[in-house]
């Protein structure tokens, strides 16, 4: 089996011949001893083995992981080592993506048995830890079985830490240390010890001070308190021993360039801010002394300075991700609905560019006012209805999906006109700005699959916390403004990580945003979680691997922040 992972191209072909081989095996002639009967069978089991494993390796490869189980239930447990150990590689590895981390745990610890060395144990620990991060982020359940082990039960128990490492890791010491304590000498303790330790080395290197640098009045006042907010609540997660000093200045009562220079007199050794994109223009030229992470993208003709880092809330961004997701998905053609304006211009073109880069084409563009309620015209001219009477009414075959972008009272209007329109059968996409948390008015826009960050979706105990104590908080306006919470947590996340240069080699980080990576221009790249409304409630989808996102520079354009 083993010749199977270094050549997973021989998968389809190695499956079908397996099978016709095994078939084929029933015609032969019986065997004229039974020593012949015995090597007759052992090679017939060998083959139905080798055709089961085939079969697991192919569906994995789809990411199916109830078909890789139907698959390796057809095969004996093996108990020769080398088999025996991809047995268990193979079956843990389908267990996690049905989501089934305590089959997923224990199939990664009987595997040890029969690995032959220490570097391949610690190897395989490490892949174990790292799929039960991935589960944790996910929302699975990590409760141990009633007869688990206590290796199995500990393996089991650092999902909440591995959350706590990836959502939250200032908190992340105090988590591991209880579990340590609960399991002591426990096989995993090296494992996640290194992995901590890295993660706490990118989170523990803060400078001294901060200077954050935001608009706290006049026309933006809004939007940069909630950031700021979001920034503080990120700040009181951390040990007090070891919080750097804040200094905060508003850059709408003075100039950006003196609040930068007040800063720096004022001992700063990074800057966060300032936020809209004329600020970012005018403090670019000044920056260099002390590193610099803006909370707005440089324009596209704009050459970065030194330690000049940018991230930003960027809907072209949002609308790629998007189209990614129809291709993943299998979907090549349909139709986009947009806002007339500025902001509509720029989603349609990302959005309707990244598909065409993927394959895929947009059939129909239509446009809609942002104070329209009825969109009739809209969806017939769009999906081509034709009604005849007394016959079902028709669209146009051609269109695979509905791509919106709206607010989210305007996505209440459109999806149930389009399921009034007999296009419920068409799948609908839309960007994080057409969904707001509301079970009840949700209900209309079931169906709805939509790319958001964590914050607004994830249904983690880590992330829930920390956006229940900030709405505690701050409950004005909090769910009007989560996103810019989320933003303001992340910049603070986002310091000591680059100055510790966490990023090379392109190393992510789970942030409230979504994940973060860093570019060759030296701006911060999101990742967005996905969910479909069912019931009003958005229900978490599972990833699917999409195109490499590019890196190219996008057109600017004054707003706030990022949009």
């Amino acid at each position: 089996m083993a010749a199977i992972r270094r050549r997973p191209w021989l998968i389809p072909c190695i499956a079908a011949c397996l099978v016709l081989t095994v078939a084929g095996c029933t015609l032969m002639a019986p065997a004229e001893s039974p020593a012949a009967q015995q090597g007759a069978a052992d090679r017939l089991a060998h083959d139905r083995r080798y055709a089961a494993a085939a079969q697991a390796y192919a569906a994995l490869a789809r990411n199916d992981g109830a078909a890789a189980l139907r698959a390796l239930r057809r095969m004996a447990v093996p108990t020769l080592s080398d088999e025996a150990e991809e047995y268990w590689w193979l079956r843990g590895r389908a267990e996690f993506l049905v989501d089934n981390p305590a089959a997923g745990v224990n199939a990664y610890v009987e595997r040890e048995r029969w690995l032959g060395s220490p570097a391949a144990v610690r190897a395989s620990r490490g892949e174990l830890f790292a799929r039960i991060r991935a589960a944790a982020a996910r929302g699975d359940s990590f409760a141990a079985p009633p007869n688990a082990s206590p290796v199995v039960a500990g393996w089991l128990a650092l999902g909440p830490v591995a959350l706590e490492l990836d959502r939250n890791p200032m908190r992340v010491s105090a988590a591991l240390a209880a579990w340590r304590a609960h399991f002591p000498m426990h096989p995993a303790d090296e494992t996640v010890q290194s992995a901590a330790q890295a993660q706490l080395r990118a989170i523990t290197q803060f400078p001294n001070q901060i200077a954050l640098l935001l608009p706290l009045s006049g026309p933006a006042e809004g939007v940069g308190t909630a950031v700021r907010d979001g920034f503080i609540s990120a700040y009181f997660e951390q040990d007090a021993a070891s919080r750097p000093r804040v200094k905060i200045y508003d850059v709408a009562a003075q100039p950006v360039a003196a609040a930068y220079a007040q800063a720096i007199a004022d001992g700063a050794d990074f800057i966060v801010g300032p936020l809209t994109k004329g600020a970012v223009a005018a403090l670019a030229p000044l920056a260099g002394r002390v590193p610099v992470l803006a909370l707005n993208f440089l324009g596209a003709t704009v050459a970065t300075p030194p330690n000049f880092y940018q991230f930003a809330l960027y809907p072209e961004d949002e609308a790629k991700i998007v189209a990614r997701r129809v291709v993943a998905d299998g979907r090549m053609r349909g139709i986009a609905i947009v806002p007339q304006g500025e902001w509509g211009q720029r989603v349609a073109g990302a959005f309707s560019a990244e598909l065409s880069r993927l394959g895929g084409a947009v059939l129909d563009l239509q446009r809609y006012d942002a104070a329209q309620i009825d969109f009739t015209d809209i969806i017939e001219s769009a999906l081509q209805i034709h009604e005849v009477k007394g016959e079902p009414a028709t669209h146009r075959a051609d269109a695979a999906f509905i791509f919106i972008a709206a607010s989210p009272s305007t996505a209440r209007l459109i999806v149930p006109q389009l399921k009034f329109q007999y296009a419920g059968d068409i799948p609908v996409y839309a960007m994080p700005d057409s969904f707001a948390a509301d079970p009840h008015a949700n209900s209309d826009i079931d169906g709805l699959r939509f790319a958001d960050m964590p914050w607004m979706i994830s249904p983690d105990p880590v992330t829930a916390g920390i956006r229940d104590a900030v709405r505690a908080a701050w409950p004005a306006g909090t769910a009007r403004r989560d996103r810019l919470y989320a933003f303001g947590f992340d910049a603070y996340r986002l310091v000591p990580t680059l100055r510790s240069h966490y990023f090379s080699g392109g190393a992510e980080i789970a942030g409230m945003t979504g994940r973060l990576r860093l570019d060759d221009r030296n701006r911060i790249r999101r990742g967005l979680d996905w969910a479909k409304i069912e019931d009003g409630v958005p229900q978490p989808l599972a990833p699917q691997p999409v195109a490499p996102q590019p890196l190219a520079p996008q057109p600017a354009v004054p707003q706030l922040p990022g949009r």
